[in-house]
C-alpha cells in the first residue's frame, strides 16, 4: 500500500528533525569525549545549534528509503500474515522490516556518524551525497557498509519490540496524545534494551582509521580499556531523544494517514454527488435515454 511508505516518510523526516541535536550528543558520548554535560556545552559552544545539527543531511537524504522500506514492509507483512491483529504478528512483521532497513540504514548512519565524530582540519565533507563519495572514493563500498552486520543484529529485534509495544499501548485509544505517548515509550523500550549493540555500531562506524577488525573487536577493546561501564554511556541522552523523536515519528505518520483518509473519503463523496446530478439530468433532460436503462 502506497501509504504506509508516504506516512513513513513523512513520520521519519519529523522523528530525525525532532531528534537530531541528541543524537549528535549520543554519538559524542559513546566515543568517549567526555560526560553528557561537557559534550552538550561543546555542542552549544557559541550560541547557536548548527554543531548538534551537523550530519542531519545524511539521514534526512536516506530517510525517504529508509522509513519507506520500514512502514512499507511492515504493513505489507502484518496484512499477508494469517492474524494481521495479533502482536505476534505485528512483532514478526517488525523484525523482517529491521532486516531490510539496515541494508538502507548503514550507509546512512556510517556518513552521518562520521560528520558528527569530525573535527576541525579533518577531510570529512559536510554534505551528505559529498560525505558519502568521500568514503567510497578513500575506502571503497567496503568502508561505506562498514558495521553491516552489527546493524541487522540491532535493528531487526528492535523494530520487533518497536511496533509491537505501540500497538499494545494504543489499542482502544488514537488520540494523538496518546499516538505520541506511546510511540515515545516504544522508542525508548526497543532503544534500551539492545543500546549496548547501538554503543558498538557508533564506535565501529567511527572509526576512521581502522583501530577495529570488527564489531567483536571493537567491543573486546571497548570492555578491556574502559570497562562495562562503556556500553551504557550516553543511555540518558538516547532515552530523551527516543522519546521525542519517536513520539513525532509515531504522530507525523497518524496525522498523514487521516489526512489521506479524509481525502479520499471526501474525494469519493463528491464522486457520488456529480455522478448522481449528472444521472438527474440525464433522466428530466433525455426521456429517450432514460426509458431505454
Amino acid at each position: 500500500m502506497a501509504m504506509d511508505f508516504i506516512a513513513g516518510c513523512i513520520g521519519g523526516c519529523a522523528g530525525i528533525i525532532a531528534g537530531h541535536p541528541l543524537d549528535t550528543l549520543k554519538v559524542h558520548v559513546q566515543s568517549g569525549r567526555g560526560s553528557a554535560l561537557e559534550c552538550t556545552k561543546a555542542l552549544l559552544k557559541g550560541g547557536t545549534l548548527t554543531t548538534a545539527y551537523r550530519g542531519i543531511g545524511a539521514p534526512l537524504g536516506g530517510i525517504a528509503a529508509v522509513n519507506a522500506i520500514v512502514f512499507g514492509a511492515y504493513g505489507n507483512t502484518r496484512r499477508a500474515l494469517p492474524n494481521p491483529d495479533s502482536l505476534a504478528t505485528h512483532a514478526t512483521a517488525g523484525a523482517s522490516a529491521g532486516l531490510l532497513q539496515s541494508f538502507a540504514c548503514s550507509p546512512v548512519e556510517l556518513v552521518k556518524t562520521r560528520q558528527q565524530l569530525a573535527r576541525p582540519g579533518d577531510r570529512m565533507p559536510s554534505g551528505a551525497w559529498s560525505g558519502a563519495r568521500h568514503i567510497l572514493r578513500t575506502g571503497g563500498i567496503r568502508a561505506l557498509y562498514r558495521g553491516l552486520g552489527i546493524t541487522i543484529v540491532r535493528d531487526s529485534p528492535a523494530l520487533a519490540i518497536y511496533f509491537t509495544s505501540y500497538e499494545a499501548l494504543t489499542r482502544g485509544d488514537q488520540s494523538m496524545m496518546k499516538v505520541f505517548m506511546a510511540g515515545g515509550a516504544a522508542g525508548c523500550l526497543s532503544w534500551i534494551l539492545l543500546y549496548p549493540i547501538d554503543v558498538v555500531k557508533s564506535r565501529l562506524q567511527g572509526d576512521a582509521v581502522g583501530r577495529y577488525s570488527g564489531a567483536w573487536d571493537c567491543f573486546r577493546q571497548s570492555i578491556k580499556s574502559e570497562g562495562w561501564r562503556c556500553m551504557g554511556r550516553g543511555l540518558g541522552a538516547v532515552t530523551l531523544r527516543a522519546f521525542i523523536s519517536n513520539g513525532a515519528c509515531f504522530s507525523a505518520v497518524v496525522w498523514t494517514e487521516r489526512a489521506w483518509h479524509h481525502l479520499t473519503t471526501d474525494n469519493a463523496v463528491m464522486s457520488l454527488a456529480q455522478a448522481a446530478a449528472i444521472s438527474e439530468v440525464v433522466r428530466h433532460d433525455s426521456p429517450d435515454l432514460y426509458y431505454d436503462l
